[in-house]
């Protein structure tokens, strides 16, 4: 994979590689069709707490937050991840990220559900979000889940 390539398709600079992994839970954000503000508020702590802002990354999640990102897009971000989680030359993502990156995007599916624990925590086009991207995340090597939600 052409790292510099994929990363300018997606208008990301280099030097904000990492910004990438949150393109999964900007996908969950828009799936009923708009970034709700517990949603963004979630992304963002999400991205601070991982250190995936650095090198220009803020103003890439702004955009992708303004402007829902294509499917195309989510494919390409999703491909670039599983590639920067196999080969370490580029960033220090892994498999364990890539599945620490299915709570986070639970977790934006949640922000916006339920009002004081009334109602569904997550609508239809959230759960069908979340299973595309489960299913399309490379995490085989990944610690189990039960590790993961532990550690």
């Amino acid at each position: 994979m052409d790292l510099e390539a994929t990363l300018k398709e997606l208008g990301v600079d280099k030097s904000a590689a990492k910004v990438v992994g949150l393109l999964p839970l900007v996908y969950v954000a828009w799936a009923d069709g708009k970034v709700q503000k517990a949603e963004r508020e979630s992304i963002f702590h999400a991205a601070n707490e991982m250190g995936w802002l650095a090198g220009g990354g803020d103003a890439v999640l702004e955009r992708w937050l303004t402007t829902r990102p294509t499917e195309a897009q989510l494919e390409t971000g999703i491909a670039l991840l599983n590639y920067l989680a196999k080969d370490k030359t580029h960033t220090d993502i892994d498999a364990d990220d890539l599945q620490m990156l299915l709570l986070l995007c639970k977790d934006v599916a949640d922000a916006a559900g339920s009002f004081l624990g009334i109602g569904r925590a997550q609508s239809r086009e959230e759960i069908a979000a979340l299973e595309s991207i489960a299913s399309s995340l490379d995490i085989k090597s990944a610690k189990s889940w039960r590790a993961l939600q532990s550690a």
